[in-house]
Order: structure tokens, then C-alpha cells, then sequence
């Protein structure tokens, strides 16, 4: 959970810095920024709709001394919800309009978005990691991970573990890859790096980024 959380600390912030940055009217670059946002976002409602449906049920049922934890996390996807629902819609208008006032409507939710993620995943995982330690099985965890890969499309699979992998330490990069079946960790080694550190290139042009002082 961690490894992934960080995944949406370091994306929804970039990519708010990266949408008021890009020139107006340039139709490919909203495109390519506005397709890894997709992603993003994509994956972090997964994330927590898998949470809402196949933890907090067993959570509720079996750590009662922590029901107070699981109902705060509970309101706090309600809130990030609205917040996902806003960027996305916002997202769409400045794909097709791709003018100034759409960007900065834009990066503005996804400021709001990103507080409100960071809030909850500091909640998540001082309180709620402990009580999952205790209560939720190995394999009941990954089937919140196996959901969220199904959500992935096939063709940015590569990409997103490259955003998982990349802030991992080299204990969790291993770890994480030991997980994968071997034909799937040769497809990563062998055209997944490139492909990520193509597209990190392409989305993050270094000389669009805006100083931030």
C-alpha cells in the first residue's frame, strides 16, 4: 500500500505543475499529459473502490476495537470521490478546449485532490495499516491488488508498475517483482524500462515545468 501511495503523491501534484505549464492550444501536448492523467486517476478510484468493496466489509466484521478507523477512512474516500469526480470532469473539458482557464481550473482540483489524498493515506497508513496487519490475510490483499491490475488497460500495464517501481526502494523493487509471474517480470526488464522511461520523458518535458519557488 505504501509503495503505491506513493505513486499518487508524487503524480497528481507533477501533473497539476505540468498542465499549468503546457502551452494553450497545443492539442498533442494536452493529449499526452491528459492521457497519463487518466491513468492516475483511473488507478486511485480503483484503489479505493477495491478498499471499499473487499477490506472495509472484513475490517468492520473483525476489528471492532478499530470500527471508528474504518468508518474515518470510509468518509474520507466520500470526500476524495468528489474531489476524482471534479478533476476528471475538468480533465475532459481541458482535453478539448485546451485553452488557459480550463489548465488552471484543472491544476487547482488536482492541488485539492492531491491534499485531500495525502491527508488520507498519512490516516491510512499510521492507523489503518496496524489493524490490517492483524485482520486481513495475504491473499485478501491481493485481490485488492488483482482488482486494480484488471482496472489497468492491457497497454499501460508496463507504464503504471513503472510508476510503482520507481520512487521503490531496491528491498520493495525486489520484493514487488518477486510477486510476478517470471514471463511478466522479463516483459518489464526487457521493454518495460525503456518504455517507462520513454513515456516519463515525454510527459514530464523538463523545460515545461514552472519553477516553483
Amino acid at each position: 500500500m505504501v509503495v503505491l501511495h506513493r505513486v499518487f503523491r508524487r503524480e497528481i501534484p507533477l501533473l497539476a505543475d505540468l498542465i499549468e505549464a503546457a502551452p494553450p492550444g497545443d492539442g498533442q501536448r494536452v493529449s499526452t499529459i491528459a492521457d497519463h492523467l487518466d491513468l492516475i486517476l483511473g488507478a486511485l478510484r480503483e484503489h479505493h473502490e477495491g478498499e471499499d468493496d473487499l477490506l472495509w466489509p472484513k475490517l468492520r466484521e473483525r476489528a471492532v476495537p478499530g470500527d471508528d478507523v474504518v468508518a474515518r477512512m470510509a468518509g474520507q474516500h466520500e470526500v476524495i470521490a468528489g474531489a476524482l469526480a471534479t478533476a476528471t470532469d475538468l480533465s475532459h473539458q481541458w482535453r478539448t478546449q485546451a485553452d488557459r482557464d480550463a489548465a488552471l481550473r484543472l491544476a487547482a482540483a488536482l492541488r485539492e485532490l492531491g491534499r485531500h489524498a495525502a491527508a488520507h493515506m498519512d490516516d491510512e497508513e499510521e492507523h489503518l495499516l496496524p489493524l490490517m496487519a492483524d485482520h486481513i490475510t495475504p491473499r485478501e490483499w491481493s485481490e485488492v491488488g488483482e482488482r486494480g491490475r484488471h482496472s489497468v488497460p492491457k497497454t499501460k500495464l508496463l507504464i503504471f508498475l513503472g510508476a510503482i517501481l520507481e520512487d521503490a526502494t531496491a528491498q520493495e523493487r525486489h520484493l514487488f517483482l518477486a510477486q510476478m509471474p517470471a514471463p511478466a517480470r522479463l516483459l518489464w526488464r526487457t521493454i518495460g524500462t525503456r518504455l517507462y522511461a520513454r513515456t516519463t520523458a515525454r510527459v514530464r518535458r523538463p523545460g515545461d515545468m514552472i519553477p516553483r519557488t
